[in-house]
């Protein structure tokens, strides 16, 4: 199951003094696991849990629950009582639904390994008891209807993709290559398999509606579809999640080569849809390219005010491979003055890589360009701000993929804090996958990659808290999959 950005630890998370993980109960533990909290006695919804400690949620102010309160505490999983002690008020802290309130335990601890593995025999049990009877019954015939035709289609190219493949190694052929039969089958059955999408994502606005159907449907299509897909890189990437999300820097460098990768044929035509034709993925190209555009008119900005001793900042929030840097270099070549990017991103691969590309293009044209790499993780961006960087400093900041992943609150908050950073006339630039669309089904229900899509009205409220002379507009990129809530200090 993915996390949510604002659980995500990166390098940094624990750094300096050593603090227990905390974990949301919902990628913790499984949908049919039944956590209670009781507070005194009365029942609460658990939020997060660590070895030492819960938050929940509560109705009412936070003060309420004053700091240092001593309650008794009982946890319950599946009905069964995991813990019960004393515990200590030791945050309070208004949320987007009502107050947030963490406890930590006075004695003991909770053994979250021990936790999860008791989950998991309880989620074996129901399984092999229940069957997949009791998902079947909660999906609606015409989604059944679409995955079954999507699962006959795939299956069908993939055997036979397969069995050519075999052949033409057996007569051995001279310069075979399985590129060459993935190119042949995507230009045969492409557009029917994104129609099978389309009709998909339509079926599957009925299951929207429902959490417990929305629940099961992602279950049928991950049991009959999921794993015909991942024979392809980025399908695997995707649904493995090995950083915790789907869109980490790997999956954009896919986006990025936008090839024919994969061990199979069948595996090479479905990668190559995702990150050729897809979308959400074409966009990834796309809104970089309008991130190029607008560093570079933003930096002629700059130059025509302060000339040759131009000094312009850039942030790039999220940064992954920072390919928008690159290409920026790659255009320009040299110019006035110097700039400077700070590159913030949770994992350490994509600095590097960022770093490593971005050298090589500053060293090419031997520009005037600085970098600072900022190992920070999304926990404490969201919790702390962004250190170590001025008010009033930056002329563009910009973060093209991780407001997707933003509840309304949170993404308000962090805007905000990177206003403060602009300096007079600088610009901040947001990217969000555009609502409504018609290609949601293989992100949400093929692969669980959850998305926050946004309409033009939604990402204007993202500005919401701003002061008024702030000048804001939106812009959708060239792929229409992106909008970009693009904000100007005055």
């Amino acid at each position: 199951m993915a996390k949510s950005y604002e659980s995500l630890m990166g390098s940094l998370g624990r750094s300096v003094f050593y603090r227990p993980e905390r974990q949301r109960i919902r990628e913790l533990l499984s949908r049919n696991s039944q956590p209670k909290l009781l507070i005194d006695g009365e029942e609460f919804p658990l939020f997060d849990i660590s070895m030492n400690g819960v938050s929940f949620l509560a109705p009412g102010e936070p003060t309420k629950w004053k700091i240092g309160r001593l309650t008794e505490v009982s946890i319950y999983l599946n009905d069964e009582q995991l813990y019960r002690g004393p515990a200590r008020v030791a945050r309070a802290e208004q949320g987007p639904r009502g107050a947030r309130i963490g406890l930590g335990l006075d004695t003991g601890f909770l053994d979250l390994p021990e936790i999860r593995r008791k989950d998991d025999e309880k989620r074996l049990e129901h399984e092999l008891r229940e069957g997949p009877s009791g998902i079947y019954r909660l999906v609606p015939a015409a989604y059944r209807a679409a995955v079954s035709e999507i699962t006959h289609f795939l299956s069908f190219y993939r055997r036979s993709l397969a069995e050519h493949e075999r052949r033409y190694r057996a007569e051995g052929r001279d310069g075979f290559s399985s590129l060459d039969l993935a190119k042949r089958a995507y230009e045969a059955i492409h557009t029917r398999w994104w129609e099978l999408q389309l009709e998909a994502s339509r079926a599957a606005l009925e299951c929207l509606a429902d959490r417990e159907v929305l629940v099961a449907a992602k279950e049928y299509t991950e049991a009959l579809v999921t794993p015909i897909v991942l024979e392809s890189p980025i399908g695997h990437r995707a649904y493995r999640k090995p950083l915790g999300y789907a869109g980490d820097y790997q999956t954009m460098i896919y986006y990025y080569n936008n090839a024919f990768e994969g061990d199979t044929a069948f595996g090479k035509f479905i990668h190559k849809f995702f990150v050729g034709e897809y979308p959400l993925g074409v966009g990834v190209r796309t809104r970089k390219d309008l991130i190029v555009d607008l560093m570079e008119m933003e930096h002629n900005r700059v130059v025509v005010r302060d000339g040759s001793d131009a000094s312009f900042r850039v942030v790039s929030l999220g940064c992954g491979p920072a390919k928008e840097v690159c290409e920026f270099i790659a255009r320009k070549h040299e110019w006035p003055g110097d700039v400077t990017w700070t590159l913030i991103d949770q994992e350490e691969e994509a600095l590097s890589i960022a770093y490593r590309e971005s050298r090589r293009q500053i060293g090419k044209w031997n520009s005037r360009g600085h970098l600072n790499l900022l190992n920070l993780s999304f926990v404490r961006l969201l919790s702390e701000g962004l250190p170590l960087q001025a008010p009033a400093s930056q002329d563009l900041v910009f973060s093209a993929g991780l407001f997707d992943y933003l509840r309304e609150p949170r993404a308000q908050s962090l805007i905000r804090a990177l206003y403060d950073l602009l300096a007079e006339d600088g610009v901040i630039a947001v990217g969000n996958a555009v609502a409504p669309n018609e290609y949601f089904w293989a992100t949400e229900f093929l692969v669980d990659w959850t998305l926050l899509y946004r309409t033009r009205e939604e990402m204007l409220r993202l500005a919401h808290t701003l002061p008024d002379e702030a000048e804001r507009t939106v812009v959708t990129d060239a792929s229409g999959a992106y909008h970009f809530l693009l904000v100007r200090k005055h």
